[in-house]
């Protein structure tokens, strides 16, 4: 039994003909025929009564033609979800992110990609960025957003952003009327710290080496979200990635820019084959896009 002669079946039943049958194949009635008896040799089942140049289903025919139409709605059912991936019609994306990218930036991703794609359903899980690694290695999720102090191993990464630090003072703090900030201007300032485990701590921590400052680390933290509310506090001035601003109430904070230049590296992560679903390249392809607008 094979495909060809289940379609020839399912065709003669539908029309009545197996005239009408080799139109819509688009082969010989004599082909036809063919398949038929091809078919009942194949079953051993009676599917046909014969005679006086009609056709007509036996009892075992019909009994036998339900089963084919559950089959052949199950191979619409895979048609349609196909074409429904192919168009992003359905489906999912499991995205988890570092606070930094993870309560602000990426919720104006998912709100553009959702407009473009509003049969895809999203799950945005912020975590460290450590467990963000071993929920992508493990797939449990399809795409990752971490600092680059993580191990990698399990994991394919590249860098998604190094936006430039920005020095971040309450309002009226005597730095707030600046139009630049260097690491010399905050010398005699209650500085707070980005946690010691920090890559980007870590390069901060070099510049101000090599600039022969020592600083008044006062509070270490691991989020920016909370250093930005430190600052609103008067608990001191610190360096911030760009990205955690965004969506943030900035009521009582001045945002100066900073020099010389130190970068927050954020890596986008994935499976270890490294190969995007064309759902998961979409979005990233929609972040790099919102990423280019901040």
């Amino acid at each position: 039994m094979n495909f060809r002669q289940v379609e020839a079946f399912r065709t003669v039943i539908a029309c009545g003909t197996t005239t009408r049958a080799a139109e819509i194949l688009r082969i010989s009635q004599p082909a036809v025929s063919r398949l038929l008896a091809d078919l009942e040799r194949s079953t051993k089942l009676k599917l046909f009564d014969r005679g006086k140049g009609r056709i007509r289903p036996t009892a075992e025919g019909l009994a036998f033609y339900e089963e084919v139409q559950r089959a052949f709605i199950g191979l619409e059912r895979l048609s349609f979800a196909a074409e429904n991936i192919r168009s992003f019609a359905a489906g999912s994306l499991r995205v988890a992110s570092l606070p930094a990218l993870g309560h602000a930036f990426l919720p104006r991703v998912v709100a553009s990609f959702c407009r473009d794609f509003p049969g895809i359903s999203v799950l945005l899980h912020i975590r460290s960025s450590e467990a963000v690694k071993d929920l992508v290695a493990t797939g449990q999720f399809d795409l990752g957003f971490a600092a680059d102090e993580i191990d990698l191993a399990g994991v394919e990464a590249q860098v998604f952003a190094a936006p430039q630090a920005v020095c971040l003072v309450p309002n009226g703090h005597p730095l707030a009327e600046r139009e630049t900030l260097a690491p010399q201007d905050l010398a005699d300032s209650r500085f707070v710290s980005l946690a010691s485990e920090d890559a980007a701590r870590a390069r901060i921590d070099r510049l101000f080496e090599q600039a022969g400052v020592r600083r008044r680390i006062v509070v270490e933290t691991q989020y920016s979200v909370t250093i930005c509310n430190l600052v609103r506090n008067g608990v001191g001035v610190s360096l911030v990635n760009p990205l955690a601003l965004e969506g943030l109430d900035r009521a009582g904070l001045t945002v100066v820019p900073f020099k010389p230049e130190v970068h927050f590296r954020t890596l986008m992560i994935t499976p270890p084959s490294g190969t995007l679903s064309q759902v998961a390249g979409a979005f990233l392809a929609e972040a790099q896009r919102q990423l280019a607008l901040s």
